[in-house]
């Protein structure tokens, strides 16, 4: 029977994860209504801080230490990851309908738009910064109780499960319009949620995973890059 140890990584992991099921749930905007949207992305920002108070370490420790392939890598998608979320949070306030009326409101229809187009380069970006960060997350895994037993067993799991993420979310992202709208550009395709719910979230986390694939083999080959000099 697994036994799991709650205690600090596993209340990181569950504040990670809470982050990252708020901002799957503010995706789904025409199933939830505005006020309900406002109130999830303030909860998000809210434990995003807290994020970031956890780890005041690796922001401390930028001028320290040699810097190679992993950690540039770590420092160019943390500081775009930063900047996404900064505009996503000004453009937030900008057009809020419900919590935030009382702050200035310019340019709405542009400030929509940027939030609009913001919002999923968030979503693929924090993708490649789960993926950039695996090594961390199955760290944390195996300190409260999980992946016990050999580790070649865990390794061609992990493939075979990234391998079949990485497809599902291929088709997940064509399902979704996401690619048009990476590009800044308008896709017709929208979500029915008279039709369905969760498959819209199913949606999303298989999107997410692809990203996070993509940013684990990409950080891999950099690896093997910066060996071979």
């Amino acid at each position: 029977m697994m036994f799991l140890r709650w205690g600090r990584p596993a209340s990181r992991l569950f504040l990670d994860g809470s982050i990252l099921a708020l901002l799957l749930l503010a995706f789904a905007y025409w199933w939830q209504g505005n006020l309900v949207h406002e109130i999830v992305g303030t909860l998000f920002f809210v434990l995003l801080i807290r994020h970031l108070f956890n780890n005041g370490r690796w922001w401390s420790a930028l001028r320290r230490g040699p810097y190679d392939p992993r950690r540039v890598m770590s420092l160019i998608l943390t500081m775009l990851l930063a900047a996404s979320m900064a505009v996503l949070l000004l453009t937030s306030l900008a057009i809020s309908q419900s919590l935030f009326t009382f702050l200035p409101q310019p340019g709405l229809f542009t400030m929509r738009e940027v939030h609009w187009f913001s919002a999923y380069w968030v979503m693929a970006i924090v993708g490649l910064h789960l993926g950039l960060n695996w090594s961390r997350i199955t760290a944390l895994l195996r300190n409260i109780g999980w992946m016990k037993g050999r580790t070649w067993v865990w390794m061609a799991l992990g493939l075979l499960c990234a391998g079949a993420l990485a497809i599902q979310g291929l088709f997940s992202a064509i399902v979704l319009g996401l690619w048009p709208r990476l590009r800044f550009t308008y896709s017709m395709t929208m979500w029915d949620f008279n039709e369905a719910v969760l498959p819209f979230f199913g949606h999303w986390l298989a999107v997410v995973g692809l990203f996070a694939v993509i940013g684990q083999v990409a950080l891999r080959a950099a690896i093997w890059a910066g060996s071979r000099c």
